[in-house]
């Protein structure tokens, strides 16, 4: 009996270290820093499809809208992403990502046509795509190799819950201020104006991270050209880059999935007041963001135990469902069912993806690879968004069976080929 205690005393105290190992300063201060860009950045997006429709914009405005800002941050990640392998100042490249957002979300929330929109979202975007690869490149080289899907699962935990508080927080601002404003596109601009001065407070914590984790010599980083490091990425990697672009193709903005709960919600009342067309969609928004704060960290942890493929194709499958579950939606409780189904999704793929695609990445073009695969999955989104905008304007459901198709096909390559596990 003793014996035993000491070894469940050993077992408890391994799982502490292993805790201390991939729970660091950095991934706590890029947990909050994200936590703080998600209140902000989740405070905006379940309304802004909602301010484009009342701004005159179609479905398919809305697609290209959400695609193109997707894009532009995606674009810009592979040179980011370089000027972090490059020059090693990853925190700086970070906080101007997360300063530009303030401006923009300011000038979407004074916005008085959706063309203005047009201009001001990807200049929103912008930011993402400037911070993303040396945010990544920077939590990745922050925690051992074995750990990491649980510390991006904790950074996605985190983002998405923000994302609650955020959701949360629109939803208060409308029930409080609608019948002070009357009018739908009063309540929006509110809540956009105000979710711009919340993103100020994610660019605080970037100005305690440590820059000094994983960063190759100096020498070797100012010789190696944008050209070099691409042609130097592994074939493995390449073959992941040809799933995520299909799999970008299919994951059409979630815009449109937010615009499909108003047509939902006017499917069942046509009379439906303004107050509940913006409150269900919220509403719904934050059941979503719930569902993937709460199985981020699981699913980051099983991707650590079971292997990244497994968890990404448990991902790409859930996607399918929500999209084909979508077909069938006439009511609230299967508009509940597929969010959160939608939520699990984003769960398995978003933190996942990208521990994935550095596991396949040498320690000196991390910053590259993620770049490139971002910039990448951003062209596909942007022709994945207007897809889908213009066979959701031609008919609804041709929108869904087109995003479960192309899933489908990304699923069925991941699983023949083959990875280093």
């Amino acid at each position: 009996m003793e014996t035993l205690a000491v070894n469940d005393d050993h077992i408890d105290e391994t799982k502490k270290d292993n805790t201390r190992a991939w729970f660091t300063g950095n991934v706590l201060l890029l947990g909050f820093v994200s936590f703080f860009a998600d209140i902000s950045g989740e405070m905006m997006t379940p309304v802004l499809p909602l301010f484009i429709a009342a701004l005159g914009g179609s479905s398919f405005i809305i697609g290209f809208i959400g695609g193109l800002g997707d894009a532009v941050a995606n674009i810009v990640k592979v040179l980011s992403g370089y000027l972090a392998d490059k020059t090693g100042r990853r925190k700086e490249l970070i906080a101007v990502g997360y300063g530009i957002p303030f401006f923009a979300k300011l000038g979407i929330g004074l916005s008085n046509s959706w063309e203005q929109v047009l201009v001001l979202k990807p200049t929103e975007r912008l930011g993402k795509g400037i911070r993303g690869a040396p945010r990544d490149s920077l939590l990745a080289d922050s925690i051992p190799f074995e750990l990491r899907g649980k510390a991006f699962g904790f950074h996605r935990m985190m983002d998405t819950a923000g994302a609650i508080i955020g959701s949360f927080l629109a939803l208060i601002i409308t029930l409080l201020f609608f019948n002070v404003l009357v009018t739908e596109l009063g309540i929006l601009k509110l809540i956009i104006i105000i979710s711009a001065f919340i993103s100020l407070l994610a660019v605080f914590p970037i100005f305690f991270l440590s820059e000094s984790a994983g960063v190759a010599p100096r020498e070797k980083r100012l010789k190696v050209s944008l050209i070099q490091n691409i042609k130097d990425l592994p074939q493995i990697y390449h073959k992941f880059l040809v799933i995520s672009i299909i799999f970008g193709l299919a994951n059409f903005t979630i815009l449109l999935f937010i615009l499909h709960s108003k047509t939902v919600v006017l499917g069942i009342d046509k009379t439906a007041s303004p107050l509940v067309q913006i409150t269900i969609p919220i509403v719904i928004f934050i059941w979503f963001n719930i569902i993937y704060t709460v199985l981020s960290i699981p699913f980051g942890g099983w991707s650590d135990k079971y292997g990244r493929k497994p968890v990404f194709a448990i991902g790409l499958t859930l996607f399918a469902i929500t999209c084909f579950g979508f077909l069938f939606t006439n009511n609230i409780i299967l508009l509940f069912l597929f969010f959160g189904i939608y939520g699990a999704f984003n769960a398995a793929t978003d933190g996942i993806q990208k521990a994935f695609v550095v596991d396949l990445l040498p320690q000196d073009l991390k910053g590259t690879g993620i770049g490139l695969l971002q910039t990448l999955m951003g062209f596909a989104g942007i022709m994945g968004g207007m897809i889908a905008g213009y066979l959701y304007d031609l008919e609804v459901n041709l929108a869904f069976v087109y995003g479960g198709i192309m899933a489908i096909i990304a699923l069925v390559l991941l699983l023949i080929i083959r990875f280093p596990s």
